[in-house]
């Protein structure tokens, strides 16, 4: 199944299935209620799963003029796929403070845990999903991660990242694009994250947009909105 956000027109989702490629077929839409009232609509979504249920998780980005401005994802229960009518709402993320999430990333931990990573402010929050399915009163909140100052970033907050384990290691390391560049945690005890390493100070670089790490964790190939040189790759070993 491929999980398309709907960001401008019908804010919500659409569920394709692709079980024949040739002859792809949508056969859910989900729109937030009061459509016209709304300010901002969706922009990522991940799946997951839980024990023996799947979920999916919709981030949404509201403004303050409009309702559910302090929504920043919506978590449904899409484990009866292909059979749609019991697909199912089953709570919305609000995060302390208010405010949406304009990126997300669902990691399984190494710990088992499975751990929603959402850009909100000055940090990456941390939410542990099976608590917040579970109901859990805090959501399943973790803490989060902090973008180091650093002199002369165009923001002091992420915008994307990515999570993964690293073999060689053994740690669960975070991958963050944000600030004014690129930065790396360990997150093995989320609740404490550990500065690994950054790469900063990059001539034509203020603001790391999105950054991705090679398999084996040595490179990363960092975005930026630069219109000449939009990819770096680096060197990550050195850090």
């Amino acid at each position: 199944y491929v999980y398309v956000s709907r960001r401008t027109e019908d804010k919500g989702f659409d569920v394709i299935s692709i079980e024949d490629p040739e002859n792809s077929e949508v056969i859910y839409n989900w729109r937030i209620e009061n459509q016209e009232l709304h300010q901002g609509g969706a922009l990522d979504g991940k799946q997951f799963k839980i024990d023996d249920r799947y979920y999916f998780i919709q981030s949404f980005q509201f403004g303050q003029g409009g309702p559910n401005s302090d929504v920043g994802g919506i978590v449904f229960d899409v484990t009866s796929l292909p059979d749609v009518s019991r697909i199912r709402e089953v709570g919305r993320v609000r995060p302390e403070g208010g405010g949406g999430f304009h990126n997300i990333f669902v990691y399984k931990h190494s710990d088992g845990r499975v751990i929603l990573f959402a850009t909100h402010g000055r940090l990456a929050k941390m939410f542990d999903m099976a608590k917040f399915v579970a109901g859990e009163e805090d959501q399943g909140y973790l803490g989060g991660v902090p973008v180091p100052p650093t002199p002369g970033a165009l923001s002091d907050g992420y915008h994307d990242f990515y999570v993964g384990f690293d073999p060689v290691t053994q740690r669960d390391v975070f991958y963050g694009g944000g600030g004014g560049g690129y930065y790396l945690f360990d997150v093995t005890q989320p609740e404490e994250p550990e500065l690994i390493t950054t790469v900063t100070g990059v001539p034509g670089i203020n603001w790391g947009h999105t950054i991705t790490p090679t398999p084996d964790g040595r490179y990363a190939i960092g975005e930026t909105e630069f219109q000449y040189q939009p990819l770096r790759i680096f060197d990550l070993k050195p850090g």
